[in-house]
């Protein structure tokens, strides 16, 4: 499969790869055994927003995990009760 992105085009199968070997997880060897599976799921279910693919949703939730506490779903539900959602 071929994308357009930025007025060229690329190879999905390239920048997939590229996409699953970059991000903060990553580069902290973080996978999905090391973080809480509630807040992977929450996390999941949140990018689907971003993406209908849920390999990328699952990467991304991983990269904010892998940043301060492992809570980075639990603090966005608090932040949204407390301050409403968009």
């Amino acid at each position: 499969m071929r994308v357009i992105f930025k007025k060229a085009e690329i190879d999905k199968t390239k920048l997939d790869e590229t996409f699953i070997k970059a991000g903060r997880a990553n580069e902290k060897g973080i996978t999905e055994k090391d973080v809480d599976p509630k807040e992977l799921a929450m996390g999941i279910e949140i990018e689907k927003e971003h993406t209908t693919d849920p390999e990328v949703a699952k990467r991304i939730s991983l990269d904010h995990l892998a940043e301060g506490d492992g809570k980075y779903y639990t603090h966005l539900k608090e932040m949204e009760e407390k301050y409403g959602s968009e």
